[in-house]
């Protein structure tokens, strides 16, 4: 996705319509832009006749931060990134490349955990264990905690020399941490209960895209934003 410009919410709906958002497998060369696209667009399609952008508005893909949004008199920078735990990751791929089929139950991870390799990893893909279980709120608390690893990370890197800031800057989250039957309008309250004004850093916005919903957490509370899925037939 070089760029996309339009005039106003239909325009800007119609093109986002037109572009492939597909993301491959891990193993079939999957890549950070496959993601950032698909991120992006679907917070586009979502708020796109909303208060958050201004017409016209002209979207472009670019790096540090990823997107820059000029719409109206305003210029927005995004930072995407995906909360995912290393080692999911690391094993989904794993189990694709070998052909291991599941189901197979969810494990419980923390954020910046040690990086499973060679034997540690193959016994972890091939694990029908279930591990440990979740009690009361445990769920919402850990999905929490673990977007909160991901703020925190992405509010140090925007503080670093080669990092553009624009008049407004948003950050972008996918949500794939792996959780069952996450109350996810609970857990974003805990989430935003526990941030000061400075776990901000620079960000006006923070958005978290889940299957769900996109909830929006700034300095005022939480917003939710349903999902507009314009490639569900595709």
């Amino acid at each position: 996705m070089a760029s996309i410009t339009a005039k106003n919410a239909d325009a800007l709906v119609t093109a986002l319509a037109a572009i492939d958002i597909s993301v491959p497998l891990r193993t079939e060369g999957r890549t950070t832009d496959h993601c950032e696209r698909w991120s992006m667009c679907r917070l586009l399609a979502a708020i796109a006749d909303s208060e958050y952008l201004n017409y016209p508005t002209a979207v472009v893909h670019r790096d540090r931060p990823d997107f820059h949004i000029k719409h109206g008199s305003m210029e927005t920078g995004v930072e995407v990134t995906e909360v995912i735990p290393e080692n999911d990751a690391a094993i989904d791929a794993y189990r694709e490349h070998n052909d291991i089929e599941g189901p197979f139950f969810i494990s419980r991870n923390k954020p910046g955990e040690a990086r499973l390799n060679g034997a540690a990893l193959r016994s972890a893909a091939a694990s029908d264990a279930p591990g440990d279980g979740w009690v009361g709120d445990s769920v919402e608390r850990e999905w929490a905690v673990a977007m909160r690893a991901f703020i925190s990370a992405k509010v140090e890197k925007a503080t670093k020399p080669g990092f553009q800031l624009f008049p407004e800057n948003w950050l972008l989250m996918y949500d794939n941490w792996s959780l069952p039957a996450v109350d996810r309008d609970d857990a974003a309250n805990r989430l935003y209960a526990s941030m000061k004004d400075d776990d901000f850093g620079p960000f006006q916005a923070i958005w978290i895209e889940s299957p769900d919903a996109i909830r929006c957490l700034s300095r005022r509370g939480v917003v939710t934003s349903e999902i507009n899925d314009l490639w569900a037939s595709s």
